[in-house]
């Protein structure tokens, strides 16, 4: 009995019993999926060539890039800082009747002779008001 199990087991010379054909199986599927990836591959590559010429691209579009505020680098535009409050919105010149222009007008002097011609809601005649203050505070070269 032991020579029967010792004879299962063992091929002469310590080699494997491979009668089953099971690793057959397994090989050949592996040749067959190997074909198929190759086929494909082959498949892919004819699609891939062009049928009609290629229209003529467009050029790319520029990326924007935001300018940095106080970035690493600093200010690397010549000359002036920019506004921090913005791009100038109007540029305010009273002048009266006579044709004189008045210099030592306080802001809420100003804003009250343009209210009186084109009257203004109590918020836009406050925006005005500080405003005038802004741009007579520049004009004199104070703050």
């Amino acid at each position: 009995a032991m020579e029967a199990a010792a004879g299962w087991r063992y091929r002469p010379g310590g080699r494997l019993d491979m009668s089953h054909g099971f690793v057959r199986h397994i090989r050949r599927n592996q040749l067959a999926r190997d074909a198929y990836e190759r086929a494909l591959r082959q498949a892919r590559g004819r699609a891939r060539l062009p049928v009609t010429p290629p229209r003529p691209r467009r050029p790319d579009q520029p990326v924007y890039r935001p300018r940095r505020r106080g970035g690493p680098g600093g200010d690397t535009s010549p000359g002036p800082p920019p506004d921090p409050r913005g791009p100038r919105l109007f540029c305010l010149e009273y002048e009266g009747d006579d044709g004189s222009v008045t210099s030592g007008d306080s802001a809420e002097d100003v804003t009250q002779r343009v209210c009186a011609r084109s009257p203004l809601e109590p918020p836009l005649r406050r925006a005005l008001c500080q405003r005038v203050q802004d741009e007579l505070r520049q004009r004199r070269g104070t703050g």
